[in-house]
């Protein structure tokens, strides 16, 4: 296994091997059929001609809420605002873990990234740069590594980042139209959300 710049024996007190818990994804409608599916783009730990893609689910409803339409939208603004149109191109699915699987994770809450010498602006930049650099040493690095956990900058919560190659471990028992989920409302109320036509 090529070590390159992040050692096994940096990483390995940090690697956690657990089922995933049962989380959120939002994405947008037209991805309704195929939701463990993902496509080159650019995001926190991959790029759009990276080589490999990566699954983003939260466990908390408002994190996966949040991650995916509000991002830094409102910052330094007075009214915090969504179109209406924007929740009704989404849909969500919950994504949990095939029978008997597990995923084996880097975890980079807290001082993950100081334990093992990567950058903080890795999970707390707005700047995805140092991000998609550290994931793409680990995803060549070390081929058993499923993916990446960590807290968002946006809420604080757990965020998991599934390597493409591990989306066979999972699962998605159900979707939903994004404007029928039942946390909807407490999501919006909870960030002083309004929606507008």
């Amino acid at each position: 296994m090529n070590e390159g710049p992040y050692r096994r024996s940096r990483i390995a007190p940090l690697l956690v091997t657990a089922p995933m818990p049962a989380s959120y994804r939002i994405m947008a409608r037209r991805h309704r059929s195929d939701p463990l599916g993902t496509t080159p783009a650019d995001s926190r730990f991959c790029t759009r001609n990276g080589g490999f893609t990566v699954l983003y689910t939260a466990p908390e409803f408002a994190t996966a809420f949040v991650e995916t339409v509000v991002r830094d939208r409102f910052t330094g603004r007075r009214n915090c605002e969504v179109a209406v149109r924007e929740i009704t191109a989404r849909v969500w699915a919950r994504i949990s873990m095939q029978a008997g699987e597990t995923l084996t994770l880097l975890d980079l809450r807290g001082d993950g990234c100081t334990r093992i010498g990567a950058p903080t602006d890795a999970v707390n930049a707005r700047n995805h740069a140092a991000g998609r650099a550290f994931a793409k040493a680990i995803h060549a690095d070390h081929v058993d590594v499923d993916g990446i956990v960590y807290a968002s900058r946006l809420t604080g919560e757990d965020v998991y980042a599934v390597f493409d190659r591990s989306a066979k471990k999972l699962a998605s028992p159900e979707t939903g139209l994004l404007q029928d989920h039942a946390e909807l409302v407490n999501a919006l109320e909870r960030y002083g959300i309004g929606l507008v036509w």
